[in-house]
């Protein structure tokens, strides 16, 4: 298994910092009620519990997609398709992660307006950047797209 790279660590880095700090940051901000409006211990475990569920699915898609020398930071395809690793069980992990990741202050946190950040990462996900990329896989690789495609779910796995 290659070891992470330096570009796969910061992939990770950015995500987690963005959907599970920087955006709930501004919303608990806005809300006027602490810095820690949390909802109790079972609803932080679960955003805990969501949060590392979450960066597990980001990390290992990262891992994958940087040992074949594709960029994290854009939506082009690679020079290859992959399809091992987690990329075998499904074919969008960094995206599920992120949504499981987007979740997570959604769950601990007591901010009325925090459900608009998982909604937001689904809709960028499902209506944006999933068919700008699977379009682009599909012209960049064609019949094997297809066949991945028919094989393996997009976001949840057979």
């Amino acid at each position: 298994m290659p070891r992470r790279t330096p570009s796969s660590i910061a992939y990770v880095a950015f995500v987690a910092v963005l959907w599970a700090v920087a955006l709930p940051a501004v919303l608990i901000a806005d809300s006027g009620r602490g810095i820690f409006p949390a909802r109790g211990v079972g609803f932080i475990t679960g955003g805990v519990l969501l949060a590392m569920g979450g960066l597990a699915l980001v990390d290992a898609g990262a891992h994958v997609l940087a040992g074949a020398g594709i960029g994290l930071f854009g939506v082009r395809p690679g020079s290859r398709l992959v399809r091992t690793g987690i990329y075998s069980r499904v074919r969008n992990p960094i995206d599920i992660g992120t949504v499981l990741l987007s979740l997570a202050p959604w769950v601990a946190f007591d901010i009325d307006l925090m459900w608009v950040i998982p909604a937001g990462a689904i809709v960028y996900f499902v209506a944006g950047v999933g068919p700008y990329e699977d379009r682009h896989l599909l012209e960049a690789f064609e019949g094997d797209f297809r066949r991945y495609r028919a094989a393996v779910s997009k976001w949840l796995p057979r």
